[in-house]
């Protein structure tokens, strides 16, 4: 292995550890590793194109990234009335109570936070970029999916134990009572737990299924050593799946559900070929689950949904206070800036509680980079998902099984996680982020025309 790809590996392999990143200090130490990485592809790419043309997927993260960057940019004060009307209004009374002059300010609110988070996905966009080159060969895709699967393998036996033990908390933090009794592993938060398991279990289902081949015979069949290693990671599909029933996590199960009706469509044409021992032990997968779900007890997780439940009417609250936020700075408030601003907007929450994010990862963009930032963004998500998904159609899954399910794997992990974005604020946990585009890149990788890829030529100028 190359130190590029060792280094790749260890950022995808250590970030949900540490309760997923989300202390400022560790997602900004990834943020420094993934630049770094990133130069070094540079380096070990002289003599290759590196980024490809910018097409329109990317030319829309690219109005995002400048869109963004462009709110964090002081300006004299009667550009930012042009710009942001009750931002300016806001510093025009300050500035009068304290009896100071007027100076350059951003439209951004705060803009520290907000050029912080903006490096940090700007650091994603680039890992995008590495981590897409790295799976085009063969054995590093391997690699980088069973680095995703065993981390999501260990963090849902954490979470079972979690869900079997209630008193146990989150690593040596045991002092947060909310949530305890469910499948968290690392995470603090339930919901972001889900989001994760959402994102593991269509890739463990992917390369499970590419594992099939031709066999003639039932004793071919049970002297196969790929039956054996079907059977292990239907296992490790199962407790994957029992972690992600047992965070109680209503959009997390549903957005799970929505993921495996979109691996049912795009793999319908693969799975009429699969050997009959694989479709078998898929349905023993499902008997299984079944079986050990309500060995270890469905009760608390039924109540929950036949529960409307006070986080619920929290969330409401939440988005209707919310709202005029949009109206009074179409343009936007800035990244990382939404549990400033919404403080003052708050009509329907107490005010001991406080609201970090908007548990809605799309109206949350909207409120912090504004129109602008937000059809940029949305419209170069669904361009890709589009185009991913013709590319997957196009797949020769006989010719390559590997690439066949992977694509289709990562693909609903994508769209799990985007479906649960509408009720959670998955995306602003910097493990969950990472992940979702590290599948990106997985899933841009396994549709890519082969004719564009020459694995072979690989540089080897960085090897250990």
């Amino acid at each position: 292995m190359t130190v590029l790809e060792i280094l790749s590996l260890f950022i995808i392999g250590t970030i949900p550890i540490l309760f997923a990143a989300v202390q400022p200090w560790v997602w900004s130490l990834y943020c420094l590793l993934m630049i770094a990485v990133f130069i070094l592809y540079l380096w070990s790419t002289l003599d290759q194109p590196v980024l490809p043309p910018l097409r329109l997927f990317k030319k829309s993260v690219a109005i995002f990234y400048i869109w963004t960057l462009f709110l964090c940019i002081p300006f004299p004060h009667p550009a930012l009335s042009f710009l942001s009307h009750t931002r300016a209004e806001i510093l025009s009374r300050a500035w009068a109570l304290n009896g100071s002059t007027p100076t350059w300010e951003t439209a951004s609110y705060l803009s520290k936070p907000g050029l912080s988070w903006w490096v940090f996905l700007l650091s994603l966009g680039l890992f995008f970029f590495v981590v897409r080159y790295l799976c085009t060969e063969r054995k590093t895709l391997k690699r980088v999916v069973y680095i995703m699967i065993g981390i999501g393998l260990l963090e849902a036996v954490y979470g079972l134990i979690q869900a079997l033990v209630p008193s146990m908390g989150v690593l040596w933090v045991d002092y947060i009572q909310d949530y305890l009794g469910t499948a968290r592993g690392t995470f603090i938060n339930r919901n972001s737990f889900a989001a994760f398991m959402g994102m593991i279990w269509p890739l463990a289902l992917g390369i499970t299924l590419a594992m099939t081949g031709r066999v003639y015979s039932l004793k071919e069949v049970l002297a196969s050593d790929r039956l054996n290693r079907q059977a292990l990671m239907a296992m490790g599909i199962i407790v994957i799946l029992l972690a992600l029933i047992f965070s109680r996590s209503r959009a997390g199960i549903v957005s799970g559900l929505v993921g495996f009706l979109a691996f049912s469509i795009l793999a319908r044409t693969g799975m009429k070929a699969l050997a009959l021992h694989t479709r078998v032990l898929m349905g023993g997968v499902i008997l299984l689950l079944c079986i050990y779900t309500m060995t270890i007890g469905v009760g608390p997780i039924f109540q929950r949904f036949l529960t409307l439940g006070a986080d619920s009417g929290s969330r409401m609250d939440i988005w209707r206070d919310s709202l005029p936020i949009i109206a009074d700075h179409p343009l936007g408030i800035g990244l990382g800036n939404y549990a400033n601003v919404f403080q003052v907007y708050n009509q329907s929450l107490t005010s001991d509680k406080t609201v970090l994010h908007a548990h809605n990862d799309y109206l949350q963009v909207l409120i912090e980079t504004g129109w602008i930032g937000f059809f940029a963004v949305i419209s170069g998500f669904f361009i890709f998902i589009g185009k991913s998904a013709r590319r997957i159609k196009q797949l020769d899954y006989r010719r390559d099984p590997l690439r066949f399910y992977l694509a289709v794997g990562a693909f609903s992990g994508i769209i799990s996680m985007s479906v649960h974005g509408l009720f959670d604020f998955n995306l602003q946990i910097p493990a969950n982020c990472l992940y979702f585009v590290v599948l990106m890149a997985v899933l841009s990788a396994c549709t890519q025309p082969r004719k564009t890829i020459n694995v072979e030529q690989r540089t080897s100028n960085i090897e250990c």
